[in-house]
């Protein structure tokens, strides 16, 4: 592509090469540096590319071969410049549409998040507004490293979010954990792992520090599973000394969870008439224009649905420029009654949605034993579950560790 733009740039022409020996010519125009493309033969002939400034070397060429060339087709920003010599206004609007590119190419015009789950775009772009993080601002006025400091602060859910501007675009990369998580001890500095939930300890792999705890104990949120005190003996069994390290262990949980959904059987119903009407718009900046007027009476109740395009030039590259259609459905209200079937599929749907959700934040589903029972016009899902998942957290050691010495380093090597 960037080629056949430098090619538009230069200005390029279309010859026909015919004579005695064009073989002759063609391997000239090789020796001599003169770049050709797009050959082919016609008959006896031969069709080429060439650009202006190799053309202009050809004379020397083509009598020495005693060959002839026509030109059959002019391209390029040259030609068209030439055509349009005597159109001042057409230079002029040329040049002041380039302007405008370039002063459009200056702000962001479209703010895209990508990696969230929980947390909406709306919700997010509504945040950065208030930051007046907006459509339309200057590029140099987008500081990265401030608009994901801002973001952590305010939203504990988020783990790790980068900011990134191509083009005219701002994309906001974000990485969710709906529990929050607490802050991490360097590895540098003694820690003990704690149980970050209750239940029953099913696996416990520890790499680095002393087990307090064994597979199948039972264990509540807070309770020490690693300590970070390492303790040596001596021959007699004894604690000769201690020294402290950054606990590290691979320690899963299994726990027994409750579940309780319900609804009524009884729910307003939407039908629709049909009747449908369209309307186009243009939102410029903030400001919406609509194309056409709806001469007809409002819909008293109605359903609509949108669908929008931001104009762009390249993929990056979008204008402040939106073009959009709008849809009204209009429905009539009228009360009805789930039969059995449909409400036990909606129960099943809501608890496959509510157990989607916690294998997105990594919690196994261990054993469901959901039921759905009806009574009374009411639908309930009601059952417990168990599920597995990694349930550790970091801290500090309640005891200040004491400090280790190059020689204790070597000596606990040594044992």
């Amino acid at each position: 592509m960037l080629t056949d733009l430098l090619k538009f740039l230069k200005g390029y022409v279309v010859i026909r090469l015919s004579g005695y020996s064009p073989e002759r010519f063609l391997n000239l125009c090789s020796h001599h540096r003169i770049v050709l493309w797009g050959l082919r033969s016609v008959g006896t002939e031969y069709v080429m590319c060439i650009s202006i400034s190799g053309f202009r070397r050809l004379r020397p060429l083509v009598h020495k071969t005693k060959t002839k060339v026509v030109i059959l087709e002019r391209h390029g920003l040259p030609f068209m410049l030439h055509r349009y010599r005597h159109r001042k206004l057409f230079a002029v609007g040329a040049l002041l549409g380039a302007a405008l590119l370039y002063v459009l190419s200056l702000f962001i015009w479209n703010i895209r998040v990508e990696g969230n789950y929980s947390l909406s775009d709306e919700v997010i772009l509504a945040y950065l507004e208030s930051c007046q993080i907006v459509h339309g601002m200057a590029k140099r006025e987008i500081h990265g490293e401030e608009i994901e400091a801002q973001l952590r602060e305010h939203f504990p859910e988020i783990t790790w979010t980068s900011a990134e501007v191509k083009g005219t675009r701002l994309i906001i990369h974000v990485q969710e954990n709906e529990d929050a998580l607490p802050p991490q001890i360097p590895d540098d500095e003694p820690a003990d792992l704690a149980a970050s939930e209750t239940g029953t300890i099913v696996s416990m792999i520890v790499r680095s520090g002393t087990p307090a705890v064994s597979e199948g104990a039972q264990v509540q949120k807070g309770d020490l599973l690693v300590s970070g005190q390492v303790e040596v003996l001596d021959d007699a069994g004894e604690t000769a000394r201690s020294y402290y390290v950054h606990a590290d262990a691979d320690v899963r949980i299994r726990r027994q969870e409750h579940y309780r959904e319900s609804f009524d059987m009884s729910y307003t119903k939407k039908v629709y008439t049909g009747r449908t009407r369209d309307t186009c718009y243009l939102v410029l900046g903030k400001k919406r224009i609509d194309l056409g007027f709806w001469h007809g009476a409002s819909y008293e109740q109605s359903d609509s649905i949108a669908s929008e395009l931001q104009l762009k030039i390249t993929e990056n590259f979008y204008l402040p420029l939106i073009v959009g259609k709008s849809t009204e459905q209009e429905y009539v209200s009228e009360a009805a009654v789930y039969s059995r079937e449909e409400a036990v599929a909606k129960a099943k749907e809501e608890w496959a949605v509510f157990f989607e959700k916690l294998r997105i934040k990594g919690l196994q589903i261990i054993e469901n034993n959901v039921k759905i029972e009806i009574n009374d016009g009411v639908c309930t899902a009601e059952g417990d579950y168990t599920i597995e998942q990694s349930a550790v957290q970091e801290r500090k050691p309640e005891e200040t560790p004491p400090a280790q010495t190059e020689d204790s380093e070597e000596e606990r090597e040594q044992t």
